[in-house]
């Protein structure tokens, strides 16, 4: 069995090249903790998962869940994606959700109930796996047996901690066995862990962004998500000349068919609150009034609003 270490802050600079001569073959890092803060980033996983990048070490990473509740959960799925923008060619051991309470924080704020225990997993696990990566749970084999003993979780992988024995008193399938909290490498201490099930193979980086259609922007324009003039051109780069192509098209094709209607403004108005009596759009009375600046309109100003 291929046997790889977990890492953090904790372990101060680690010296990677250390461990890859002692036989290590991959290592989980921790990105952070917590909710999306930068102040709550880990601040030694930039440079382990350079130093695994150079040294060709296969990594995996992962997050110690400070969540009570799910809105806590989703800032944490947060914090987990932009982190995983750091990750090169050697990321393929997944990314975990460290689900424990070591420092007794849930103890000390209102442990949450077994449930909320497992719907926390599950928001962060379903949203980490429909953005594309491989994810999976940590936990001790008492919190999996206990805690999270559901089935809500079972299509997640496990990463069990049960030490100083040859194999975790869990039933279930798991892939990572950390056996020890101990493991002395070059003098410095380390959780060591065994990869009893390759799962690597089934590992995904996550799908390029999908760019939205030339209607998409167009309609989004439309709404004045884009702005005017230099703002639109900036905010639409080398798309803005057919953006704007399909945006004149259809502002053409929902010109009015009978008489247009008209509309004196009056103190409060604004474009966005007429454009909503009359179930158009800011951008399409402003076409027809030729007005340059949005904000900008006066009382007793006449507009075609139909």
């Amino acid at each position: 069995m291929k046997k790889g270490v977990d890492v953090s802050k904790n372990n101060g600079t680690v010296n990677w090249q250390s461990i890859k001569n002692a036989g290590y073959e991959f290592a989980i890092i921790r990105l952070g903790y917590g909710s999306d803060e930068t102040r709550q980033d880990d601040n030694q996983f930039i440079n382990n998962i350079k130093e695994c990048e150079r040294l060709g070490i296969s990594y995996g990473v992962y997050i110690y869940s400070y969540a009570l509740n799910l809105n806590e959960a989703k800032s944490e799925v947060n914090h987990t994606l932009r982190q995983l923008k750091h990750v090169g060619a050697n990321f393929k051991y997944g990314v975990w959700f460290d689900m424990e309470d070591a420092d007794k924080y849930k103890v000390r704020h209102g442990m949450p109930s077994n449930q909320m225990l497992v719907d926390i997993c599950y928001t962060f696990c379903d949203a980490i796996e429909k953005a594309g990566y491989y994810t999976g749970i940590y936990a001790s084999s008492s919190w999996l047996n206990n805690q999270l003993n559901n089935p809500k979780l079972d299509r997640f992988d496990k990463w069990v901690a049960h030490w100083y024995v040859e194999k975790p008193n869990y039933k279930k399938v798991y892939s990572i066995h950390q056996y020890t909290d101990k493991e002395n490498i070059g003098g410095k201490i380390f959780d060591a862990n065994y990869l009893v099930r390759d799962f690597t193979k089934k590992t995904t980086p996550a799908p390029a962004k999908k760019q939205k259609t030339t209607d998409e922007l167009a309609r989004e324009v439309l709404a004045g998500k884009h702005g005017n003039g230099e703002a639109r051109k900036k905010s639409l780069g080398s798309r803005y000349n057919e953006v704007q192509a399909r945006v004149n098209q259809l502002l053409c094709n929902n010109k009015p068919k009978s008489n247009p209607i008209y509309y004196t403004v009056r103190s409060g108005d604004t474009l966005s609150k007429i454009s909503k009596k009359y179930g158009t759009s800011i951008n399409q009375i402003a076409s027809w009034n030729n007005i340059k600046n949005i904000n900008k309109i006066y009382v007793g100003q006449k507009l075609r609003v139909k």
